[in-house]
């Protein structure tokens, strides 16, 4: 079964299987690849919105976007490692298992809201353009 359109299918403007073929100088090409890297599109969304005023599916971030895309990544595993040792830990004293550990559940609780309040508020900076 194939994955739901994103955004629940508003703006979707269905597949695109159709291919024009345009011939252009190596110069060209490479004035092409620029402008639309300058854009910051890729080189077919840059030509449609040029060409046809279309609306770009995406745009290719910027390296501090990607910086920043990738630290949110980075703390999403963080915030799972943190829940995995918790699920451990909890499992272990309810099995009466090892428990010498000297983590309290209240300190993993607050390690996870930390983490869960930093993505939280880089996610909205990242939305917010900042």
């Amino acid at each position: 079964m194939a994955r739901p359109p994103k955004n629940g299918g508003k703006n979707n403007i269905g597949p695109r299987d159709d291919m024009i073929r345009v011939r252009v100088s190596q110069a060209e090409k490479k004035r092409l690849h620029m402008a639309a890297q300058n854009a910051g599109y890729t080189l077919s969304d840059f030509l449609r919105v040029t060409a046809i005023n279309a609306i770009p599916r995406t745009r290719i971030a910027t390296p501090e976007r990607a910086a920043f895309i990738r630290g949110l990544a980075e703390l999403g595993k963080i915030g799972s490692n943190i829940n995995q040792i918790a699920r451990n830990l909890n499992r272990r004293s309810q099995t009466g298992g090892d428990n010498s550990a000297s983590i309290s559940a209240e300190l993993i609780a607050q390690a996870l809201r930390s983490v869960d309040t930093l993505s939280h508020h880089l996610a909205k900076m990242f939305q917010d353009g900042d």
